[in-house]
C-alpha cells in the first residue's frame, strides 16, 4: 500500500503543532520500515493552500515528482484534500491540530464522506497504523480489481449490501467463506458454475443461490464470462471478513 502524506500548509501552522515536518518526516520513515508499504512526503508548508488552485497543486506536484494517482491513500495534516477533493480522489486519512472549523468554515462538510478517516496517528504504533490504513482502505472500496474479473458496490447499507461481479472466462473466484454474512447470488449474465458445500451447481442467467454463514463457496467459469448480483446480508460487511480456504492465485 502507497501513502502520501502531506504536511501542514502556511496558513494551518501554530506555535504548538504536534504535527511538525520532522514528525511526519520520522512517520513516513517508520512507514517505509513495514512490509507492504511505502510512503512519500508532500511538503506544502511554504503555500497558504486558501489561495491555490487546481494549476497550482499540479504545477506542485511536478515540481516535486509526486505521481498524486500513484498512492492508494492520502494521510493528509493540511485540509488541502478537501479543498480541492476533484483532485485528491483517493481514501484520505486526515490529523489536524488547528481549528479547521474556523479557517475553512463552510469547505468543512466536504469531510463527511465514506472515502475518509479521522485518525488519531498519536495513539498508534507504525504497525498499528499501517493495520488502520489496511483496514479503513480495504472495507470502503466501492470497486476493485481481482485476477479473476472485478466487483462494483451498487449500494453499501448498515446491514446490506448489493454487488455487481463481473468473472472472466475460464476464472475461479477462491473457495471461501464469511464469518458474518450470507450472501445471495442473481446469475444476471453469462454461465458457469457455483460451488454451495459440497455440491456444484449449473449457473444460469436467471438462477439464485443463497449461502448461509461459514458455508464454502466460490464461482467458476468454463468459456463464457458471468455476471453475478450479489446481496449481502449481516451485522459485518466489510471486504476483510473472507476466509480463503482454496485459490488458483494463491491467495490462501
Amino acid at each position: 500500500m502507497k501513502i502520501l502524506f502531506i504536511t501542514q500548509a502556511a496558513n494551518e501552522l501554530t506555535e504548538n503543532s504536534k504535527f511538525t515536518h520532522d514528525f511526519i518526516k520520522k512517520l513516513a520513515s517508520e512507514i517505509n520500515s513495514r512490509e507492504g508499504f511505502y510512503a512519500e512526503m508532500l511538503d506544502i508548508s511554504a503555500i497558504d493552500i486558501k489561495n491555490l488552485s487546481i494549476r497550482d497543486i499540479e504545477k506542485l506536484c511536478s515540481e516535486t515528482k509526486t505521481d498524486i494517482n500513484s498512492f492508494d491513500a492520502l494521510h493528509t495534516f493540511s485540509f488541502l484534500p478537501f479543498v480541492n477533493r476533484v483532485f485528491f480522489r483517493q481514501f484520505v486519512f486526515y490529523s489536524f491540530d488547528f481549528d479547521f472549523k474556523r479557517e475553512y468554515g463552510g469547505l468543512v462538510e466536504n469531510i463527511n464522506n465514506l472515502n475518509c478517516s479521522q485518525c488519531n496517528v498519536l495513539s498508534f504504533s507504525a504497525d498499528g497504523l499501517c493495520d488502520f490504513y489496511e483496514h479503513r482502505v480495504i472495507n470502503t472500496k466501492s470497486f476493485d480489481t481481482r485476477p479473476w474479473g472485478w466487483w462494483k458496490t451498487l449500494v453499501n447499507a448498515e446491514d446490506y449490501k448489493i454487488k455487481h461481479i463481473f468473472v472472466a472466462p475460464h476464472q475461479k473466484l477462491s473457495l471461501q467463506t464469511h464469518e458474518f454474512r450470507s450472501e445471495t447470488w442473481m446469475i444476471a449474465e453469462g454461465s458457469g458454475f457455483v460451488v454451495i458445500g459440497e455440491r456444484r451447481f449449473k449457473a444460469e442467467k436467471g438462477l439464485v443461490f443463497t449461502i448461509q454463514k461459514h458455508e464454502k463457496h466460490r464461482a467458476e467459469t468454463e468459456d463464457s464470462s458471468m455476471v453475478i448480483v450479489e446481496l449481502q446480508l449481516g451485522s459485518y460487511l466489510g471486504e476483510d471478513d473472507v476466509k480463503r480456504i482454496e485459490d488458483i492465485y494463491g491467495r490462501v
